[in-house]
């Protein structure tokens, strides 16, 4: 999976909270300064080129829905990110957080809960 620039996250980033739209309702969601649709429609073209979004034609627009999960690509970016800037290690990520104070014991402690229980299932 190719990664997304920013403009493509941007646009991205509203269809998965819209979960479906028209270039009208991408172009409305998008933040302000709002783009142009003619620069979003440009996106949503490669966005669909990538296989992120696909289409259906209704009467003379198209509606646009994401072919990737939010929470997939998440996934597959932090996978990417772990693996080319921390050695592939998840712990470094996180050791990068604590050094940095990114994380609180609270959620550390969190952390440490989630991984027992899914250890003990």
């Amino acid at each position: 999976m190719k990664p997304l620039t920013k403009a493509e996250e941007q646009v991205m980033l509203v269809l998965w909270k819209l979960g479906k739209g028209f270039l009208k309702d991408i172009t409305d969601g998008s933040p302000e300064p709002k783009p142009h649709p003619n620069t979003v429609a440009t996106i949503l073209k490669i966005l669909v080129e990538k296989n992120f979004v696909e289409y259906e034609v209704q009467g003379r627009n198209n509606l646009y829905k994401p072919k990737i999960s939010k929470n997939d690509y998440g996934k597959k970016t932090a996978t990417q990110l772990v693996k080319g800037y921390f050695e592939n290690s998840p712990a470094k990520l996180v050791s990068q957080f604590v050094s940095d104070n990114k994380i609180s014991l609270q959620e550390l402690e969190e952390l440490l809960q989630q991984i027992k229980s899914s250890k003990n299932q």
